[in-house]
């Protein structure tokens, strides 16, 4: 008596070519840094190294880094990815050779109206919207900014210092993340949430929910574990980022916008200057909706 169900020889050859298929689609790219004596950790089928993000970035980072050395590769997924910790490598990347050939980033796509960020942008749509950020951020403009970061200074110290007269555990997240919050909301949006003090403050809300990162996404894992799906979900309107928020941060540059055509001086400087500088560089082309959510992004 068969234990195996019957099957045609054709079907259990479908089969078999369908299950190495699998096997082979599973362990496929991991032989990339094997080639070329790069030391790292064992990736697994599918998931490459992700799952020891699980340890925390820093510390899978600080272990790879005392177990291998100063260069090292991981697997994001399919996605080979190297980490270097020399000096003189990571100046070449990132100065000397950033411009000509070190343009793009990691991309899973699904970016949503921020398919145009610079931190998305890949090649000479790179370089151009580069080209046109780079006179933002001079000297003279973040100086400007200096008033307003001092204050949030004090609000920080203020703000530890009552924790620490309690005598309780001060954790530093807790603390510094609301501070680049409101240096950031303050100085582009001209918007003083105080999220230390007001948590529940709509931008601190929206902005937690852009930032978050969940590493079992379903999304994400689609487009990590299969990469060509990527493109498909993008056509079929699916995104990282919720669409609430990226509404919420419409109105708000819209809000800015308003305010810059009306002549309203409060509107902050800078995030008036890149506004005034991309309606310079689309001269002609429509103010539309995602360069006013990809300037939130910056």
């Amino acid at each position: 008596m068969s234990f195996l169900p019957y099957f045609s020889a054709e079907t259990w050859t479908i089969l078999a070519l369908l299950i190495t298929l699998i096997v082979v689609y599973g362990y496929w790219p991991y032989g990339v840094f094997t080639k070329m004596g790069i030391p790292g950790p064992k990736p697994l089928p599918y998931f490459g190294t992700m799952l020891e993000y699980k340890k925390g970035f820093t510390n899978f980072d600080t272990e790879c880094f005392q177990k291998y050395g100063r260069i090292w590769g991981i697997y994001d997924g399919r996605q080979p990815v190297l980490c270097i910790m020399d000096k003189s490598m990571i100046k070449t990347v990132l100065i000397k050779e950033c411009y000509n050939i070190f343009t793009n980033r990691r991309n899973f796509h699904l970016n949503g109206e921020l398919f145009d960020a610079v931190s998305v942008a890949e090649d000479d749509t790179w370089r151009r919207i580069r080209s046109v950020l780079s006179p933002s951020f001079t000297s003279g403009r973040l100086k400007e900014m200096f008033a307003i970061m001092k204050q949030h200074s004090s609000n920080l110290l203020s703000g530890m210092k009552k924790q620490a007269d309690k005598d309780q555990t001060i954790e530093l997240k807790e603390f510094f993340g609301p501070y680049s919050m409101d240096v950031v909301t303050s100085t582009a949006f001209s918007v003083d949430i105080d999220s230390l003090n007001n948590p529940s403050d709509p931008f601190v809300s929206n902005v937690k929910k852009m930032l978050k990162f969940d590493l079992f996404n379903p999304l994400f894992l689609l487009a990590a574990l299969f990469p060509f799906t990527g493109p498909i979900l993008e056509k079929m309107k699916f995104s990282f980022f919720p669409t609430a928020v990226t509404d919420f941060f419409y109105a708000s540059l819209a809000k800015i916008k308003s305010g810059r055509d009306a002549g309203n001086s409060t509107v902050n400087m800078f995030i008036l200057y890149l506004i005034m500088l991309f309606v310079y560089v689309c001269d002609g082309c429509d103010w539309t909706r995602s360069i006013r959510i990809c300037l939130c992004w910056l």
